[in-house]
């Protein structure tokens, strides 16, 4: 079991004792995986731009952009979604004290859950946080930069990778923030949702891992 792997199971840990020992609500668990998809697309931005400095693809730069658009707009849709789910009144105009039109205004949105779930869930929610994104961050570090990944992809790629990770995820906060809502929110089933979260997570990383070695298999 490599590092990152391990990393990633002991940050899912931390919602778990938070659900079943510090108390933490629907709100905040949903809240903190929700964010985890802003992460993931950061990450996968950092990934976008390496891969294409490394090899030497200008038109990377473009693909970047298309991605932060259409990503964000992808992650703001789910996360107001979210919010009226959760009964989290949020306004663009008393959170972020600005109005805007069309996807401007869509973008606003998510911004304006963002930091409505910042402010309203911490100090908890950056503790959660701070492992999710320690988890990407060793995750990077040891697949993309020492294992050589950034070799062996490219930004076309990279682009549609996060989908694989999150519409899943995306698919299971949408039902499970309703399926809360109608049962009361009881605390074994957070922990359950939790715990299955964290059983996606780790598949998808051991066939991500996978895939990555038929690759360099097919190359040598």
């Amino acid at each position: 079991m490599s590092i990152s792997s391990v990393i990633l199971l002991l940050a899912n840990v931390v919602p778990l004792f938070g659900v079943i020992f510090w108390g933490w609500d629907t709100v905040l668990v949903l809240a903190l995986f929700w964010i985890e998809n802003l992460i993931i697309g950061f990450f996968n931005v950092v990934r976008m731009i390496w891969a294409s400095a490394v090899q030497k693809q200008s038109k990377g730069v473009f693909l970047v952009l298309f991605f932060l658009v259409h990503y964000g707009a992808f992650c703001a849709v789910h996360g107001t979604v979210l919010a009226q789910l959760l009964d989290q009144e949020v306004s663009v105009a008393a959170v972020l004290g600005m109005q805007a039109d069309g996807l401007v205004e869509l973008f606003l949105e998510g911004v304006a859950v963002l930091v409505h779930f910042l402010q309203t869930l911490a100090p908890a929610i950056w503790l959660g946080l701070g492992a999710l994104a320690l988890s990407r961050l060793v995750s990077f570090i040891e697949n993309f930069l020492l294992k050589g990944e950034v070799f062996n992809s490219n930004p076309q790629k990279l682009m549609t990778r996060p989908y694989q990770q999150i519409i899943v995820m995306h698919a299971g906060l949408i039902g499970g923030a309703f399926l809360l809502q109608k049962l009361g929110s009881p605390v074994w089933l957070l922990a359950l949702i939790v715990v299955l979260k964290m059983g996606v997570d780790y598949v998808q990383f051991r066939r991500r891992y996978n895939d990555q070695i038929g690759e360099k298999i097919k190359d040598i």
